[in-house]
């Protein structure tokens, strides 16, 4: 499959080339994770494909190596929500072969991925016999029920200006490229999917994205979110401050 050039370009950071600790992948040591993908098989994703489907067994998992996934739910009216966003280094289906249970959620590729796809057998005899891989995925798996638990309670009580600063906040740290003094986010949103992952109205997330952009907060354009001044964000977010 050929690769578009402006799908790798819109990338940027997110593949293994580069392992960040915070991804599945990058938290492996150097042979734990070569080991880990000798027993998977290469595949790739077009954009557009459905990589996992909500509801179908989980009888595998995805290591992305390259691109960007989103995570989406049934909604009790019928709709979808956008639950999360994965990228290169990140596993995905990875509850489902561990517990045995229905994948939960359905995961989309957003451009051209480069995978390694890991039958749930394999894994599990690979989990019992290396206990730095088991540790990371518990580690990892905890970290994101522990962000979704959070956005849970914390959107419950506040606005949807804050709860807007926060994901953008966390999505320019978690996916963000330095494009002179500002933050690009590297992954195509519509304002229905920002309204879906902070639980509010498309209509309210485009006239606060209005505010921060009167405010020299951040910029937009063509499905493209330049952050300006960060700080402002988590600042309104309520997040901690970074120590610089």
């Amino acid at each position: 499959m050929r690769r578009a050039t402006q799908g790798a370009v819109r990338r940027g950071r997110n593949d293994i080339s580069e392992p960040r600790p915070a991804r599945f992948l990058g938290s492996l040591s150097g042979p734990v994770r070569e080991e880990l993908l000798s027993i998977g098989t290469p595949q790739q994703y077009p954009s557009g494909e459905k990589i996992l489907v909500e509801g179908t067994p989980g009888d595998y998992l995805v290591l992305l190596k390259s691109g960007c996934v989103k995570v989406t739910g049934k909604l009790g009216n019928g709709h979808e929500a956008l639950i999360a966003i994965r990228v290169g280094g990140d596993v995905v289906g990875e509850m489902a072969v561990i517990d045995g249970v229905p994948r939960s959620a359905t995961v989309t590729a957003c451009d051209d991925i480069d995978a390694h796809v890991i039958q749930g057998r394999a894994m599990r005899s690979f989990l019992d016999k290396c206990p730095e891989a088991a540790m990371q995925i518990v580690r990892h798996s905890n970290r994101r029920l522990r962000r979704a638990n959070s956005w849970r309670i914390a959107f419950g009580e506040v606005p949807v200006r804050v709860r807007l600063a926060r994901v953008l906040a966390e999505l320019a740290e978690d996916f963000g490229r330095p494009v002179r003094s500002h933050v690009l986010i590297c992954i195509d949103l519509t304002q229905s999917e920002l309204a879906g992952l902070i639980g509010a109205q498309r209509e309210t997330v485009q006239k606060t994205l209005m505010t921060f952009r009167a405010e020299g907060i951040i910029t937009t354009g063509s499905r493209r979110t330049e952050v300006i001044k960060l700080d402002s964000l988590r600042a309104i977010g309520l997040l901690p401050t970074i120590s610089r």
